[in-house]
């Protein structure tokens, strides 16, 4: 019988990790682009769409391996309020990419959306 080297909660915790960094990156790559552009591509709305989906799945794996799950500590804050204005941003970014008119203030309050995304995943990062 073969030992095993990783603990069930171990393996879902990289998975976590890994799902979250793909948010990262792919949330980073979709608003860098936008800032650059001016403009919502279907690019954009695909790898953005792309980046929540990994931070949902991330905050989920997170959220059930978690010992007390309901804590109120800085990151588990931080990281649902992060989670809550990426979905209101995606729905944002698809109503502009549907209606013009809406993308010059999407484009205003991008990078706003995205440091205070960013503050939360830095908040995770353990010392």
């Amino acid at each position: 019988m073969a030992v095993a080297i990783f603990s069930k909660n171990k393996i879902m915790l990289l998975y976590g990790i890994i799902s979250i960094f793909a948010a990262f990156v792919f949330y980073t790559f979709a608003i860098m682009r936008e800032q650059l552009t001016k403009k919502i591509t279907k690019l954009i709305l695909i790898v953005f769409t792309m980046g929540f989906l990994s931070d949902l799945i991330g905050t989920s794996i997170m959220f059930y391996i978690a010992e007390d799950r309901f804590s109120a500590n800085i990151h588990s804050i931080c990281g649902y309020f992060a989670l809550i204005i990426m979905f209101l941003h995606l729905s944002w970014a698809i109503l502009s990419f549907r209606m013009p008119k809406y993308e010059k203030y999407f484009t205003r309050g991008s990078l706003l959306a995205w440091f205070i995304w960013v503050l939360a995943f830095i908040s995770g990062i353990p010392s």
